[in-house]
């Protein structure tokens, strides 16, 4: 499952506004909850929250992909949101996140949402990639950059 499919434009955001951990994922969260037209009452937050308190999804290289699951959803999806200056997230490798990946999918959903956060991963290991996706100047560009990188590096 590509990131690209579980996105639209309107769950993109190229200026978080938040400054600490915490704030970027409620952030990121209404920010999903609004471009996917759904309302959980903050489950997704309070699962997303919970999932972190258990490790950093601060993969390292200015990337993480905070995640969760929830009974409140029919199918996954994402948001994804740019921090320019960059938040301290507990990366791996200590250094400030400014690329964000928030993936949520029902708590039945158990292969795809695996294979979803494998492709991200694997997507943002690419220097060019992380670079282009911070640089672009709007949710347009940040998802045709995105199908791009799709294309040419992971499986349909």
């Amino acid at each position: 499952m590509h990131l690209s499919e579980l996105l639209n434009e309107n769950a993109v955001t190229l200026s978080l506004k938040a400054r600490d951990k915490e704030s970027c994922i409620k952030e990121l969260v209404q920010l999903l909850e609004a471009a996917h037209g759904v309302n959980t009452k903050g489950e997704i937050l309070s699962k997303v929250l919970q999932r972190e308190s258990m490790m950093s999804t601060g993969i390292g290289n200015g990337v993480a992909i905070p995640h969760g699951k929830t009974r409140l959803l029919d199918q996954l999806v994402a948001a994804c949101g740019v921090a320019p200056g960059g938040i301290e997230f507990d990366s791996m490798d200590g250094e400030p996140t400014s690329l964000f990946v928030l993936l949520v999918s029902p708590e039945s959903l158990r292969a795809p949402h695996v294979k979803a956060l494998a492709n991200v991963s694997r997507l943002l290991k690419e220097e060019s990639i992380r670079s282009a996706l911070n640089q672009s100047k709007t949710p347009q560009e940040f998802m045709t950059v995105l199908r791009e990188a799709e294309a040419r590096l992971l499986q349909p």
